[in-house]
């Protein structure tokens, strides 16, 4: 892993993604996607879910993926499953904050596997699809199901078209403040 993982101690070559793409995908997934509260989480579940793939070696990996009909999606499918089955061992202590982007990060480290192992070319598309393939894996496992995502979807927007409900929002967020709230008093400075 690049920055995470690694930012104690010096990496390891195998620690390193070889294929420039997934390691912008990875940068991107520490830097962006990681709720700080839970970076030193999602370290934890990245370095258990490596040591659990790759129990019987990089070697059994591969050949498991190679022998696969479609090793994009099996790796994807492979990623969201880990993650769950790490959670449901961890008995409700995992928290998917931390879980989902490890399990993103799984993924790239899998599909970095396969290009180097010249199982198949990683790009862009094959990344897309493989992403595609993990949300929609680890939906299901969830019981996350399309018309849930609609139906939320379409409550969203029923609620941004509402001028009241946006007006009650910012007033909870803190974007705006109610008419009669007193002007906040700034602390005097400590020196």
């Amino acid at each position: 892993m690049s920055g995470i993982i690694n930012a104690s101690k010096a990496a390891a070559p195998s620690d390193r993604l070889g294929n420039p793409l997934l390691a912008e995908a990875e940068a991107k997934v520490e830097g962006n996607i990681v709720d700080p509260q839970v970076r030193a989480d999602y370290g934890k579940i990245v370095v258990a879910g490596l040591h659990i793939a790759l129990a019987k070696g990089v070697e059994g990996f591969a050949a498991k993926l190679r022998d696969s009909q479609d090793p994009i999606g099996d790796c994807a499918k492979g990623a969201a499953a880990l993650v769950m089955i790490m959670r449901k061992e961890a008995r409700g202590v995992m928290s998917m904050k931390a879980g989902v982007p490890a399990g993103m990060t799984l993924m790239l480290h899998g599909l970095d596997l396969i290009d180097s192992a010249g199982i198949a070319k990683i790009a862009e598309p094959e990344l897309d699809r493989a992403t595609a393939v993990f949300t929609n894996e680890l939906f299901h496992r969830l019981g996350i199901t399309a018309q849930m995502l609609q139906h939320m979807t379409g409550r969203v927007h029923q609620i941004m078209q509402d001028p009241g409900m946006m007006q009650k929002i910012n007033l909870k967020a803190g974007v705006t403040r109610h008419a009669l709230a007193d002007t906040p008093t700034p602390l005097p400075d400590a020196g």
